[in-house]
């Protein structure tokens, strides 16, 4: 029932010119504000991250980042159609890193990013000026939901591997030279992070791409982007990750998972109206004798 809902919605996003599709991304995030979705988690991980701001900011904060979620709601389903009328052009535009994609076009290699606007835009983005992007994806429970979507980020030009594939899923597409995107700013369980700061509180952070580069040696990309309220476009930011080589393996996928982080955190500081407050990121703490965030 809940995928034929979600059919029904995507189709009528999909019949809307582009103007009208983005009154309703606001018309859907002035509605969850004002039912207070997830107003305790949001005020809490800006109280985390922002203690200096007052009340006013962030309840601005947080009406602008439910809208942010309402924007990608009703743009993920018209991605396709972007990509192939090629008004992705249009609509995406590289504001910084043309020079680095051109490079790991043809090395293959991984590019991480967070949610910040846009995260399906970004990664159709990616994909459309890298010509193929590989990514790493979660499976929905709903069998059938997860087709939907799959088939949405497919038609956008976005091969997914999801996250209970086999290595050998990872290590093939590097040996294609395939560029490998992830997210990589989600509470991670225990045993798949390392604890990085983050916004000056340790946050338990995926590792897994960083292991991938610390092994394998590949190129590391991070990318971000933001959507301009003026001109309606996104403008999409790519930058070459610095880290320091540790004296093991270990040690260095430590560093370029708090290398990543702290780029993370530089974009989010540009744009917090425009990120996922929604997520309990500080959800797993380093010590179970520490107090509950949330």
């Amino acid at each position: 029932m809940l995928d034929r809902f979600i059919n029904f919605t995507f189709n009528y996003f999909k019949s809307l010119d582009r103007k009208k599709a983005l009154k309703k991304a606001d018309q859907i995030g002035n509605f969850l504000y004002f039912i207070n979705y997830r107003k305790d988690v949001i005020e809490k991980n800006l109280s985390v991250a922002f203690p200096d701001k007052n009340k006013n900011w962030r309840d601005y904060i947080r009406k602008k980042s439910l809208q942010n979620i309402g924007r990608v709601i009703v743009e993920f389903p018209r991605q396709p159609y972007y990509v192939k009328s090629g008004k992705i052009e249009d609509i995406v535009k590289i504001e910084k890193g043309l020079d680095l994609l051109e490079e790991i076009k043809k090395t293959g290699g991984i590019i991480v990013s967070g949610h910040i606007s846009s995260w399906e835009m970004c990664g159709t983005g990616l994909s459309y000026y890298l010509n193929g992007l590989t990514s790493l994806a979660y499976r929905q429970k709903n069998e059938k939901i997860n087709k939907i979507i799959t088939q949405i980020r497919e038609e956008s030009g976005i091969k997914i591997i999801y996250h209970d594939q086999p290595l050998k899923y990872f290590l093939n597409a590097l040996k294609n030279k395939e560029v490998i995107s992830f997210l990589v700013d989600q509470n991670a369980l225990r045993h798949r992070g390392y604890f990085v700061d983050f916004f000056g509180l340790k946050a338990s952070t995926v590792n897994f791409p960083a292991k991938l580069v610390a092994k394998y040696k590949v190129p590391i990309l991070t990318s971000y982007l933001y959507f301009n309220e003026e001109d309606k476009r996104y403008y999409l930011t790519v930058e070459k990750l610095y880290y320091q080589e540790g004296s093991t393996e270990d040690e260095t996928a430590f560093n370029i998972t708090q290398a990543y982080t702290k780029k993370i955190e530089e974009y989010v500081r540009k744009h917090p109206d425009q990120y996922l407050w929604v997520h309990k990121r500080w959800k797993t703490r380093e010590n179970e004798d520490l107090e509950k965030i949330y």
